[in-house]
């Protein structure tokens, strides 16, 4: 009997799908490291991916991306930024983008699209695993399991 446990973690390991298993790690905010951000506060993030900021502070052009609805990511990115789960966050938008006051963030379909997507834009920024970013990034905010 003490073996179970030992075994349904493993079958776990086996049928959770990888992007879950990479949600349990740090994930970090990145900027591209040619805006010139290395920096931003919780509130300054909060307000670049709900819509709030358009800019950063040096006045350039914020260009966030987001994973799509469904991505686990996701989820653990929005719990762990503002302590909502994502019918709370897709309701937020819904109402904005209904109002016409904002328009919903570009969506990618994985984290290695955000990572292709923030690199190629001049001030992209988004979430990705810590473990993931490299020097075509800036971490400017981490969110700890």
């Amino acid at each position: 009997m003490s073996r179970l446990p030992s075994r349904i973690l493993i079958l776990l390991a086996l049928v959770l799908p990888a992007p879950l298993a990479q949600a349990t790690g740090a994930l970090a905010v990145v900027v591209n490291a040619r805006c010139g951000v290395a920096v931003m506060t919780r509130n300054e993030v909060i307000n670049i991916f709900f819509g709030r900021y358009r800019q950063f502070f040096n006045g350039r052009e914020a260009l966030p991306v987001d994973l799509v609805d469904d991505h686990p990511v996701r989820g653990q990115f929005y719990r762990r930024l503002v302590g909502k789960d994502l019918a709370e966050v897709n309701a937020y938008w819904s109402r904005q983008i209904f109002s016409g006051r904002l328009q919903a963030l570009p969506k990618v379909s994985t984290p290695d699209e955000a990572i292709k997507w923030i690199a190629a834009q001049p001030c992209g920024i988004g979430f990705i695993e810590q473990a993931k970013a490299d020097a075509r990034f800036n971490i400017v905010y981490e969110l700890a399991p």
